[in-house]
């Protein structure tokens, strides 16, 4: 019997027709796919084996599905960018483990970091919103009482609530937390296990206010929530923290406006953006450090890659900011205007109306690439920028060296 080779002909050299070619190919792709089948099976039932023998199966059962996900993404075949995703508006992109969800209007997609589509969602909610973990994420309503958490592959949960829903959390272990009304307190706040079942949940009084923003710590036992009330006529804003563990908030400070931004620069360190200010917060309360706008305006933030980027607008010019976890400066200067930016570990990227620019550590112009489309996000995973414009997503690195040029 001959043996096939690839590139068309046999072993004895004898050329294959384009039809056979096709065959040979397509039986490969079947023989790759019932391959990574097999190990996903193997993965899935190892994984179970071992929540039995430890006897941690009720809780993490739903671990062992983020596990054969995880298992689905790395093993699956790869087409890369760009990719058409369908939604030309993005209202919001967020990232996953090897992934990412873009959400415009009630549309959701979910892709690989590969660019595998791995999940399509048609909510149907009025007023739609997501929160991403690292491997899930909620998509929830915030004209009803509906939500769905979703894995990057599939629906896990589908819930209806008694009472409206304010926002949600979700942290990286699938710890759930929602802010709802309700008709006995100010506000409910109730955080369920990534089964669902309900853990806790804290009735807000009048004078701590109603939740506008919530962050989840990296260990997942501990929430930060911005809630804002009145007091004597004015605003307040309320920062509080709340142990899982213990179940009791405590108050990290107050403001006189709505925090715009919300979250953990560390163990111990919660940060919070206002309107004119940046203010970091101790975990047990009281502030630690602050940055001063300067009478510039919060346009974007990024707080990956270890430390703080801030994109600021004073009218006619934009200024980029650079902060290290303690909030000490480590580059401000004047930048083109933008949209967005993300924070690289030696530079930072900015997404302009036609363009997406690249900057090192100190400030200094590193390269341009022109867009066909006005860049409406940006996710970056390690040096692998991914761009969204138009509902076209595409990777984006730095032109090649002009050849003509050169000489």
């Amino acid at each position: 019997m001959s043996k096939i080779r690839r590139g068309g002909h046999s072993a004895e050299g004898e050329t294959l027709s384009a039809g056979r070619v096709e065959y040979l190919e397509a039986a490969r792709a079947r023989v790759r796919t019932r391959r990574i089948r097999r190990t996903v099976i193997i993965v899935a039932v190892l994984t179970i084996l071992v929540l039995f023998a430890t006897g941690a199966v009720g809780s993490s059962i739903a671990r062992a599905k983020d596990l054969v996900d995880t298992a689905v993404i790395t093993l699956a075949p790869a087409p890369g960018w760009p990719q058409q995703t369908g939604i030309t508006d993005p209202d919001t992109v967020q990232q996953l483990s090897g992934a990412f969800v873009e959400m415009g209007g009630d549309s959701c997609a979910v892709y690989s970091m590969n660019g595998t589509r791995l999940n399509s969602i048609q909510s149907g909610y009025a007023r739609p919103a997501i929160a991403a973990g690292k491997t899930r994420f909620v998509l929830y309503n915030r004209s009803g009482n509906e939500l769905r958490v979703e894995s990057r592959t599939q629906n896990l949960y589908s819930k209806t609530l008694e009472n409206s829903i304010y926002l949600c959390a979700m942290s990286d272990t699938g710890t759930l937390a929602v802010a709802t009304d309700s008709a006995d307190s100010t506000a409910r706040l109730t955080v369920y296990t990534p089964t669902m079942s309900e853990q806790l949940h804290w009735d807000m009084t009048g004078t701590q206010g109603t939740p506008v923003r919530m962050a989840f710590a990296a260990d997942s036992r501990r929430l930060a929530v911005a809630a804002v009330t009145s007091s004597a006529g004015q605003l307040q804003a309320n920062l509080f923290v709340l142990s899982l563990a213990q179940g009791d908030p405590v108050q990290l400070g107050t403001a006189t406006s709505v925090p715009q931004w919300l979250g953990w620069l560390s163990g111990d360190s919660v940060l919070a953006l206002y309107e004119d200010r940046a203010v970091l917060y101790g975990a047990n309360g009281g502030e630690k450090a602050s940055y001063d706008f300067g009478g510039s305006t919060l346009v974007d933030v990024d707080t990956e890659n270890g430390g703080v980027a801030l994109l600021l607008s004073g009218g006619q010019t934009c200024t980029a900011v650079l902060l290290d976890n303690s909030l000490g400066v480590q580059y401000r200067g004047n930048v083109p205007a933008a949209s967005h930016i993300l924070r690289a570990a030696d530079g930072f990227y900015l997404l302009t109306d036609s363009t997406v620019e690249c900057f090192n550590k100190a400030g200094e112009f590193q390269w341009t690439q022109p867009m066909d489309a006005k860049p409406q996000a940006g996710v970056l995973n390690g040096r692998q920028l991914l761009v969204f414009s138009g509902n076209t997503v595409q990777q984006v690195t730095a032109p090649e060296p002009d050849s003509s040029s050169a000489s």
